[in-house]
């Protein structure tokens, strides 16, 4: 699993399709920013399912990205790494929700 912080209204999404589970109050390893959005963020552990990264990057276009689109900002490791999800529903969402996790689990080398 992996720990995350995120907007507290995706992490209630994650928790309520079973993706992630709330491991109560500690640091995160990584934190999930939306850029533009103002937010309170809740911790929470990512369930290493085969949808949880394509339904994580689905929750956020419909829910913040609606009409113009997000940007999600990955801290992790100490590295930030910035990825766009447009709000066309014919972007790949399959690549973006790969990019999401490669950020969220690539190794340290």
């Amino acid at each position: 699993m992996i720990a995350v912080a995120m907007p507290s209204e995706l992490a209630d999404a994650l928790v309520g399709q079973r993706l992630a589970i709330r491991p109560g109050t500690r640091g995160s390893a990584a934190e999930i920013a939306l850029i533009g959005v103002t937010v309170a963020t809740t911790t929470v552990s990512l369930l290493q399912g085969p949808d949880t990264f394509l339904r994580l990057t689905e929750i956020i276009q419909h829910t913040f990205g609606r009409r113009t689109g997000i940007t999600v900002q990955i801290t992790a490791r100490g590295e930030k790494v910035s990825i766009e999800i447009p709000a066309d529903s014919t972007v790949d969402v399959a690549t973006v929700a790969r990019r999401i996790q490669d950020a969220l689990t690539e190794d340290d080398d």
